[in-house]
């Protein structure tokens, strides 16, 4: 993000990311990824999707736990946090976004322990509704609403994958152009049902993608943002692909 215009609203960049971000254990079933956030971060992963709870009521640390079987993933939030803000330290240009879900028996607890959570590092997170510029957030973390945190900025899933194709991918992406541009950050995802393997899924969807970025960066630097693309076991290459795409440049926020 070193290179990217300081008036770009980060709506307007394709960002690499992963799903369920910090699922690796639990087995075939329930594994999405196989670096840990340390290794994700160093590769170029800029998008995180993590769910986190309070599953006891004496528990007091957010467990990370898997989405679907909630298996435990021998981290905690304070933790992932800590070294999200370890990494801007060193890498002050970048800008890392996060999705928590909530999960338990006691989400309003998780989500009032979240928010004195995220108070501890108020100098370097981003929880406005509102879609920042570079400028606004370089060496910070972004969070995301999700339907059970709604702290931080406005954004949609896309639905550019139909029974686990791309399917009329410039069509649609001409339809959420304007928002993806200015004022709206779109993900895209395709996970595993939770009786199919993330893996096997990943390999037939990653290829897919791959063609998409690769077919993206030949056009203008009008058509080629494309928001997040939240992977399982995403590729260093295909990252590295992501990373060099242009922004969005559009009209309605360089004439300003």
């Amino acid at each position: 993000m070193t290179f990217l215009p300081d008036e770009t609203p980060l709506s307007a960049i394709t960002i690499p990311g992963t799903h369920e971000s910090l699922t690796l254990y639990g087995g075939p079933l329930a594994v999405c990824q196989i670096w840990t956030l340390k290794e994700q971060l160093r590769v170029g992963v800029r998008y995180l999707d993590v769910h986190v709870g309070i599953w006891f009521p004496t528990q007091k640390e957010i467990y990370i736990r898997d989405a679907n079987w909630m298996f435990w993933q021998h981290m905690d939030l304070g933790k992932v946090l800590k070294e999200i803000s370890d990494f801007l330290e060193i890498h002050k240009t970048e800008t890392v976004l996060l999705k928590l879900s909530l999960h338990g028996l006691y989400k309003s607890k998780v989500e009032k322990s979240v928010k004195t959570m995220i108070g501890k590092f108020q100098n370097i997170v981003w929880t406005k509704m509102s879609i920042p510029t570079i400028k606004e957030v370089r060496g910070k973390i972004v969070f995301l609403r999700s339907e059970t945190f709604k702290s931080g900025a406005d954004n949609e899933k896309t639905q550019l994958f139909e029974s686990n194709k791309l399917k009329n991918v410039k069509e649609k992406i001409k339809q959420i152009k304007s928002r993806i541009c200015t004022h709206q950050i779109v993900v895209t995802e395709n996970p595993a049902t939770v009786l199919r393997s993330p893996k096997s899924l990943a390999r037939r969807i990653n290829l897919q993608l791959s063609d998409l970025i690769q077919e993206h960066k030949a056009m203008s630097s009008n058509s080629s943002c494309l928001g997040v693309l939240s992977m399982d076991f995403p590729s260093a290459e295909t990252i590295t692909k992501i990373t060099h795409l242009k922004p969005c440049f559009n009209e309605l926020y360089t004439s300003k």
